[in-house]
């Protein structure tokens, strides 16, 4: 599986889960930004701790109090965290960045939390 890691609608790097070389993951980082960076490293393997730790933080956690809630409204019976990755797009409230799954055209109006900031024409009423 790959994805890339996109920050509005610019692809800041690449990940290959499964790269045909074989390892770990492979991240290529397209933006030298280190608060935009998916790895430390611009290209290279990253470590499953590495890609665990990135996808908890995109993620809300196992025990918060809505939990339940949260899952049912994505389909979801119990708690996984690539499963919930692959429902919100790992989309947070305060930032913009997302991920679009190989063969997506998703953009970032498609996943935006907040529309009425970033897309507010989207959201006017026609005269």
């Amino acid at each position: 599986m790959k994805f890339d890691v996109m920050w509005m609608d610019e692809v800041i790097a690449r990940v290959d889960l499964k790269p045909a070389n074989g390892g770990t993951p492979y991240v290529i980082n397209y933006n030298n930004d280190f608060n935009k960076q998916f790895s430390p490293n611009m290209e290279g393997h990253i470590t499953i701790k590495e890609l665990e730790k990135w996808l908890k933080w995109r993620t809300f956690p196992p025990t918060r109090a809505n939990a339940d809630e949260l899952l049912a409204s994505r389909g979801m019976q119990a708690y996984n965290r690539w499963g919930i990755v692959r429902k919100t797009h790992g989309v947070m409230a305060d930032d913009e960045i997302w991920l679009r799954f190989e063969g997506e055209t998703l953009k970032h109006k498609d996943v935006c939390l907040r529309k009425d900031l970033y897309y507010p024409e989207e959201n006017s009423f026609a005269e």
